[in-house]
């Protein structure tokens, strides 16, 4: 359960979200939609608090599963972060080139878990074959630069869902992909919404069938509506829009 009230982000005196609230039950799964530069991605990343001292953040109520990150001292604020999992938009530049694979994982399952080294290859190998991936010995030996877009895309999901996320949050995840593997994506989405709650950061419509709510973000505010009132509405994006400037 996520619930939000009037949360505002701040760089020093910029305010970049103003008031944004969101009420998402237990089992519900979320699309944010809106145009470029509105805050969907600077939203995302307040879930998780991941900004620099330079950041204010705040909320007159901020509950994620009944936790407050901005309270969260650094160890609990590195498990929370473990069980709300954040899949970045630029798949290939957030890897750190330097390191294969294999490295990638051990870091992440050695933050969030207490898996020894053989069973870190484990869970690292059972991921990836749920997601479809082969040639794991070849591929935890491989860095960044030999991944092609769709196969980058597989491999966030996989280090996002080693931690065994409840959330998961993916910007923007079948952005410049073709048809096919955009598919094999969403097939992918279906699959783990049995598993945990979805966040949904898309222009894609498509991904809405995957939601139950949808927050609409324009210039830095944003509105909760329901998904299928959204959709059924003939005129529902010009309304929303024009919910903002009343």
């Amino acid at each position: 359960m996520i619930c939000l009230e009037k949360l505002n982000l701040s760089y020093e005196n910029t305010r970049l979200l103003r008031d944004i609230s969101l009420n998402l039950q237990e089992g519900k799964h979320l699309a944010i939609m809106g145009e470029s530069g509105s805050g969907k991605s600077l939203f995302a990343r307040a879930l998780i608090a991941l900004f620099s001292q330079n950041y204010r953040l705040e909320a007159k109520q901020f509950l994620i599963n009944e936790k407050n990150p901005t309270k969260l001292k650094k160890k609990a604020l590195q498990e929370f972060r473990g069980e709300v999992a954040l899949i970045f938009q630029d798949a290939q530049n957030s890897f750190y080139p330097y390191l294969n694979l294999g490295d990638l994982f051990h870091i992440v399952l050695k933050t969030h878990t207490n898996l020894n080294a053989k069973e870190r290859k484990y869970r690292a190998f059972e991921c990836m074959q749920m997601l479809g991936l082969k040639d794991l010995e070849l591929l935890w030996h491989s860095f960044v630069y030999q991944f092609s877009t769709g196969m980058a895309r597989r491999i966030q999901l996989a280090l996002a869902l080693s931690s065994s996320p409840k959330y998961l949050i993916c910007d923007e995840l079948t952005a410049s992909l073709d048809k096919e593997n955009e598919q094999k994506l969403i097939a992918l989405l279906k699959n783990l919404q049995k598993s945990l709650k979805l966040i949904l950061i898309t222009h894609d419509f498509n991904l809405l069938s995957l939601c139950d709510e949808l927050l609409l973000f324009e210039k830095g505010s944003a509105k909760q509506f329901k998904v299928q009132e959204f959709l059924n509405s003939q005129n529902a994006r010009l309304k929303a829009y024009k919910e903002f400037n009343v």
